[in-house]
């Protein structure tokens, strides 16, 4: 069955919300989009101020995957720092940052050193296609990402032939972690921000940004501000007096500059800084 959400005081922007680079785990079909996980599939579009979804299996609530209850209005007065923060935001509202699945979004963001989108977004359906749970639906099959304890029995060999490389040995170890209980989801949502940062760190090939990536787009932590090679750029020549070589003092002054809404400044300074600067 198809419901709808009204967006009137809801802004949303479905498509560069799901296409801007932050999330691996919902796909393209046609006008929709569908993301997989916990034994259901949700399937989401949007008709001007109107956002259309159907659930099959276990029900998915587009309000929560979407952030649909983030205040956007507070979110941009927040950032109001600048005129730069000021027109990435205007010609980005209604992008929202997701709430991903804890487990795919770590996963895929490991691998996601020196590799292009396209590249994690495949990895992720691979992976999902060959380990995952196949779920059929009105004669359709859709796979769910690998939980840690099957994608823990995985080689590391065979890890490899999905293209991820040295990083196939950090997907392992990380997943036999997980498994094992030595880093908790539900831990690290009760923890305050540096020392849930601290936790994931302990995992095999999560560093500082990879750490803020989970953080930011799975575990609500909207301080949390990632530095990639794009947002270096644009804080090198938009913010000189905030711009650090050090990804840890140079993410800290952006979270001092941006506040408790840090990781939506830095979302609107990547795709921004990617689709309308010459970089």
């Amino acid at each position: 069955m198809t419901e709808k959400v009204d967006l009137t005081d809801k802004p949303l922007d479905l498509r560069k919300t799901l296409e801007c680079g932050q999330t691996f785990s919902w796909r393209k079909n046609g006008d929709k989009y569908y993301t997989v996980r916990n034994g259901g599939v949700l399937k989401v579009w949007q008709e001007g101020d109107e956002l259309f979804y159907e659930n099959y299996g276990n029900e998915i609530d587009p309000r929560e995957v979407l952030r649909l209850d983030d205040p956007l209005e507070e979110v941009y007065q927040s950032l109001g720092k600048d005129d730069f923060i000021e027109r990435s935001v205007l010609a980005n509202r209604g992008l929202r940052i997701v709430r991903d699945d804890f487990f795919s979004c770590l996963i895929a963001y490991i691998t996601s050193a020196q590799m292009q989108i396209p590249r994690i977004r495949r990895f992720v359906r691979d992976v999902s296609e060959k380990y995952g749970k196949p779920l059929r639906f009105n004669g359709e099959e859709y796979y769910e990402f690998p939980k840690p304890e099957k994608l823990a029995e995985v080689s590391e060999e065979d890890l490899r032939d999905l293209s991820i490389g040295y990083r196939a040995e950090y997907v392992k170890r990380t997943s036999e972690m997980v498994r094992d209980g030595t880093v908790e989801e539900e831990k690290l949502r009760k923890m305050d921000y540096a020392e849930a940062r601290k936790e994931l760190k302990k995992l095999s090939g999560v560093g500082n940004k990879v750490a803020d990536c989970v953080l930011l787009f799975s575990l609500d932590f909207t301080e949390a501000f990632p530095v990639d090679t794009w947002v270096r750029k644009v804080l090198k020549e938009k913010y000189p007096e905030l711009y650090d070589k050090k990804y840890k003092k140079l993410s800290e002054n952006m979270q001092d500059y941006f506040g408790n809404y840090a990781g939506y400044a830095q979302e609107y300074l990547f795709y921004y800084g990617r689709t309308c600067m010459d970089l």
